[in-house]
């Protein structure tokens, strides 16, 4: 055999080998690459894409502030009789402006902080659901749509002309106005800041002013009255306790039964 035929052979034997040699390497598991991690805030996001700072602290303000109002709830009775001001500066709760106010008459209370705390209590956050609305649309809308009847409030909303929906800011305080729903569709209709804010805090002077009055013309009565709902105040308490823990209850109950009947 010469130089020539041996150099082929060797040759040709490397070649039948390399795809053997292809096929016995370990094919890549696709079920071993990692998975994407979770995002924690796909389920509540209502913004596209990546977040920014801005969207987190705008987040916990329209949804985490509520839930905050909703753990102090347990503690009002005792905040309405012992401390109306702070309650007010937390919430501007209506019940608590007329409390501070019937204090004021009988002079516990200066009657300029009643209508200050209430104020500001009141339009402090509102700011806020006007930007969510302004910034994310529809994702914050839809947000807060959690039945049929919310949907159709936004969507009644939507179709008003700007000056109904400044009145409507106006008297967002009003018993029976859906006032969260309507600062944030006025963010979403891109309503001036200036414009908004003009309408939101004279309709919250206003209201506050309203309370205050209220409450001062009770005075000694509604005092009588904050006395006697002191002495009930740890029954009262665990009541709401109750209460909140029983609608708790049922809220899941009800949904693990919708969710066993689909």
């Amino acid at each position: 055999m010469s130089d020539d035929d041996a150099e082929r052979r060797q040759h040709e034997g490397h070649a039948s080998r390399a795809p053997e040699t292809a096929a016995e390497a370990p094919a890549e598991d696709p079920e071993s690459a990692e998975p994407p991690k979770p995002d924690p805030w796909a389920q509540v996001k209502p913004w596209q894409g990546r977040a920014a700072g801005i969207d987190k602290a705008l987040l916990f303000i329209v949804l985490g502030v509520p839930l905050i109002y909703l753990v102090l709830m347990p503690l009002r009775p005792w905040m309405l009789v012992n401390a109306p001001v702070l309650q007010e500066f937390i919430n501007g709760a209506k019940t608590s402006i007329v409390a501070a106010a019937a204090y004021a008459r009988v002079g516990k209370i200066p009657l300029w902080l009643v209508v200050f705390a209430g104020f500001f209590g009141m339009a402090k956050l509102d700011w806020a659901f006007w930007l969510a609305g302004r910034r994310w649309g529809d994702g914050i809308l839809n947000l807060f749509a959690s039945n049929e009847r919310q949907k159709r409030r936004i969507e009644q909303l939507k179709r008003i002309p700007a000056w109904a929906l400044f009145l409507m800011t106006l008297v967002s305080r009003c018993p029976g106005v859906p006032g969260t729903l309507v600062w944030l569709v006025a963010g979403w209709s891109r309503m001036r800041l200036w414009l908004f804010l003009t309408a939101d805090l004279l309709g919250a002077m206003i209201f506050t002013i309203i309370w205050t009055v209220l409450g001062y013309q009770l005075g000694e009565a509604a005092v009588e009255v904050l006395g006697l709902i002191d002495r009930y105040t740890l029954w009262i308490t665990l009541g709401f306790i109750a209460v909140l823990f029983g609608w708790t209850f049922w809220k899941e109950a009800r949904r693990q039964s919708n969710g066993r009947q689909a």
